[in-house]
């Protein structure tokens, strides 16, 4: 999870996935991807899909924390690390993965109300939460992950 700041208010990453990826073709995600055995551990997996997706370096991540792990409706299980990234930064978006970026402000993370949807996937229906911004519906894992971080957040304001 990217975290950045712009003007004085705080900002979180996003990507639409593109078309053409094997797994959630067109949804809202975190940078990330699968483990490969030269990451050696798993940050360093979360660090070099950073890279590769949107084209920051590991070296310019201050890595803040980690979240929960998660498991998704597909069969994956997530491990979200929340890193701060300096702004402005020249993303360089894979087209392959990525079909653009989302500046999210945590305001409106903070603000959002999630709906609670009907989703179908391979012939099941679910209940997921949702949470919009600017057309894009995030839900899912990604919506989950957002939600436990701003948990997290204000919980450490009281």
């Amino acid at each position: 999870m990217p975290l950045f700041q712009k003007d004085g208010e705080v900002f979180i990453l996003l990507t639409k996935r593109s078309d053409s990826v094997r797994f959630h073709k067109g949804e809202i995600s975190f940078p990330g991807g699968v483990y490969e055995e030269k990451d050696g551990e798993i940050l360093q997996t979360a660090l070099r899909e950073c890279c590769e997706e949107i084209g920051v370096k590991k070296s310019d991540v201050e890595v803040i924390g980690r979240l929960d792990d998660l498991y998704t409706l597909t069969g994956f299980v997530i491990t979200p690390y929340v890193g701060i990234i300096p702004y402005p930064y020249q993303f360089h978006t894979s087209p392959d993965e990525v079909a653009y970026i989302i500046m999210l402000p945590y305001r409106h993370l903070k603000e959002a109300e999630p709906v609670l949807e009907m989703v179908e996937l391979n012939g099941k229906t679910y209940k997921a939460h949702s949470i919009y911004y600017n057309g894009d519906r995030i839900w899912g894992a990604t919506c989950r992950i957002l939600l436990q971080f701003k948990k997290l957040i204000e919980d450490e304001e009281i």
